[in-house]
């Protein structure tokens, strides 16, 4: 009896940090993807809100919705996400600037 790989961890046993990004589609990719930029350039309130719409468009990737549906459903994460990381910084910005 052949066993399944484990896809979780890489041929020396150690966790595959790139796991969760294997097997989506380009277009499920790119919307996954496209919250780094937020993580890396969004400070501390853009990383964890970068994280939050990553992680989420990762599990909406992996549910059986249709294709269209779950594109948008993405996309709308990636949207609510640099929108409500704008709002926030905009939010901060005018209570410390008065």
């Amino acid at each position: 009896m052949q066993q399944i790989p484990d896809l979780g961890k890489n041929s020396l046993g150690k966790p595959d940090p790139w796991a969760k990004f294997r097997g989506l589609a380009w277009g499920q990719l790119v919307l996954s993807i496209a919250l780094i930029p937020l993580m890396l350039a969004g400070g501390a309130m853009g990383q964890l809100i970068g994280a939050a719409g990553l992680f989420t468009n990762l599990f909406l990737a992996r549910k059986p919705f249709r294709t269209p549906v779950k594109l948008l459903a993405m996309l709308g994460v990636v949207l609510a996400s640099y929108l409500g990381y704008f709002l926030t910084a905009g939010l901060v910005y005018n209570l410390l600037k008065g």
